[in-house]
């Protein structure tokens, strides 16, 4: 899947939405919104991510993050996503895409009034789908977090200092009160309008000083011309690509000019000009050697659920294109071929491990001597477990351990 191009703005924040293909839902059953989460914390503690609000809903999804300046917004969702994707298609025996477009991302003011007003948008939304009543759908939505975080925080996500930055906010009431003000007083369509039309949403001030660095943006010569060319900073293509009759005025306009190009441009509010920091996602076969290299290995590795409560050791073997995990050999769970392919300096390995009344899926990323992944578990009668896993050491079963 080529790289999303997005907008990164110091101290600000992604209103990040996901949507599934028609007649179909992103969520089944409990399980599946486990998998989802666990993936959600992997890849905050990987990137350093800041989570301040979720809403999974079954057939979308609502996120609001922040990522610094080493990562892109799209590195992180095409994990989550691409990986929940084969999850889901393994579990349900289908192909092809889940979700019906790539995420749509807005930038975001970071100050506790704007978030306050785009949490309540966020909450308020699964109780207009109504599905916040039900009690299982509840522990994938923060409401509960932004009223008794302490008590309610059972999920392993830690997101206590932002939820703090924005309940700071409120003067004289509570979260639930503000809410309930919220309700009848927000006009939500105009800010869905917003968000969806300009894809940013805050103050005044913020949308112009935003205006002024894509301003920045054009070329010195634009703003004498009536009609202006757009000059990128860089295609996937590598080639130039010029976009005629621009209004610097259409916000909305300009980042679907850089959609369409494949650009990504980093904003620097210190700097005359903006920086590139756009990471390309290569995906590419593994070669022979790659493979002899995970060939014969045996990893000691710590696996941990999702809510952090279990935590257990595993060995888990890789020997002629077969995968094997100690831990599931005494469920009576069979030996699988894995698959790999690389991913930029990563070796990707996937596998479906069978018994008679259950399924496990792996994902496990290298790099280097270290690996780390997901495991989800779904045993008859019983709830699905999702754990993260990370190796302790591994050894070629001729060698030492390294």
């Amino acid at each position: 899947m080529p790289r999303m191009p997005r907008i990164f703005v110091e101290n600000a924040l992604y209103y990040v939405t996901c949507k599934s293909l028609p007649n179909q839902s992103i969520f089944r059953q409990m399980g599946d919104y486990e998998m989802y989460f666990g993936l959600m914390k992997k890849y905050k503690e990987q990137y350093g991510v800041k989570v301040y609000a979720y809403n999974l809903m079954p057939s979308h999804l609502h996120l609001l993050m922040e990522v610094d300046e080493k990562t892109t917004i799209s590195t992180v969702m095409h994990n989550i996503n691409s990986t929940y994707t084969k999850f889901y298609n393994g579990r349900y025996a289908r192909k092809g895409h889940l979700f019906r477009e790539r995420f749509k991302a807005a930038l975001i003011e970071n100050d506790p009034k704007v978030l306050l007003n785009l949490t309540a948008y966020m909450h308020l939304n699964a109780k207009k789908m109504e599905v916040a009543i039900q009690a299982q759908t509840l522990r994938y939505n923060s409401y509960s977090l932004y009223l008794d975080y302490d008590q309610q925080n059972d999920r392993g996500l830690d997101m206590k200092n932002e939820i703090n930055g924005i309940l700071s906010g409120l003067i004289g009431e509570n979260y639930s009160q503000y809410l309930q003000k919220a309700e009848q007083s927000m006009d939500f369509k105009k800010m869905h309008k917003q968000l969806q039309r300009k894809g940013m949403f805050g103050s005044p001030a913020f949308m112009e000083s935003v205006k002024k660095k894509i301003d920045e943006f054009r070329e010195p010569t634009a703003a004498k011309k009536e009609t202006a060319e757009l000059k990128p900073v860089v295609s996937k293509s590598n080639e130039k690509i010029t976009k005629k009759s621009f209004n610097p005025a259409g916000i909305a306009i300009l980042i679907l000019i850089l959609s369409s190009a494949g650009i990504y441009i980093y904003f620097d509010y210190s700097a005359k000009a903006p920086v590139e920091v756009a990471q390309k996602v290569i995906i590419k076969e593994v070669n022979k050697e790659e493979l002899e290299n995970l060939d014969e290995t045996e990893w000691q590795i710590k696996l941990t659920s999702s809510d952090g409560k279990e935590v257990k050791k595993d060995t888990v073997f890789f020997v002629k294109g077969k995968f094997a995990s100690k831990y599931l050999t005494q469920l009576n769970y069979s030996m699988s071929n894995y698959s790999m392919f690389g991913e930029n300096d990563k070796i990707i390995w996937e596998t479906m491990q069978t018994s008679y009344n259950g399924i496990a899926l792996w994902r496990g990323e290298i790099t280097g001597d270290k690996m780390n992944g997901i495991l989800s578990l779904q045993q008859k009668g019983k709830q699905q477990q999702v754990f993260s896993f990370k190796s302790i050491t591994h050894r070629k079963k001729m060698g030492g351990l390294k």
